[in-house]
């Protein structure tokens, strides 16, 4: 049995996902998530977060889930969204339907992807960069490829040091056999 690193990134994914979303204290959120007043967040994490996980915590909330069962949901479909941009991304990079690069690396660029490198260029004081510039490009290419990349602009990106080591796997395993 050959180990299948697609399953492995899927759970790299989930996990991070998860930690993300405690910095979203999302039982506040569930609590007031058919408001868009008194949101509960902490630094790392953008208001529209707090608005897409509200939204989806709302729809949860009326179809009667419990907290516990809306926040196994919430932590499922968001990973399950974020692996298919970044995959979709990549397999877009690889048959070289982008005139840059997103996530694959470059030696011309100290080994950041083009759009990593432009955006650290243009804003050298953001904390995290590389979440940045991915949530910045996905919007652009959820509005160019609509089909591709359907939810682009809805996504729930991890810590910088999860998406460095996400982005580092996809890397490093997409294009090589089981």
């Amino acid at each position: 049995m050959s180990w299948n690193w697609q399953e492995e990134l899927k759970e790299i994914v989930r996990t991070a996902v998860e930690r993300k979303l405690n910095n979203l204290v999302l039982e506040s959120q569930w609590e007031n998530s058919a408001s868009i007043h008194g949101l509960v967040y902490t630094e790392p994490v953008r208001r529209e977060e707090i608005l897409l996980c509200r939204r989806e915590l709302d729809a949860c909330k009326k179809s009667g889930l419990s907290f516990e069962q809306a926040r196994e949901e919430l932590i499922e479909k968001l990973s399950e969204r974020l692996l298919k941009l970044l995959l979709e991304i990549k397999r877009m990079e690889m048959e070289r339907l982008l005139p840059y690069t997103i996530i694959s690396v470059s030696d011309l660029t100290d080994d950041l992807s083009t759009a990593h490198y432009v955006y650290l260029s243009r804003n050298p004081g953001d904390r995290e960069p590389l979440g940045s510039s991915i949530r910045e490009e996905m919007r652009k290419l959820s509005r160019k490829y609509p089909e591709q990349l359907p939810d682009g602009g809805h996504v729930i990106l991890p810590r910088e040091y999860d998406m460095t080591f996400i982005v580092g796997f996809i890397n490093h395993f997409y294009g090589r056999k089981n």
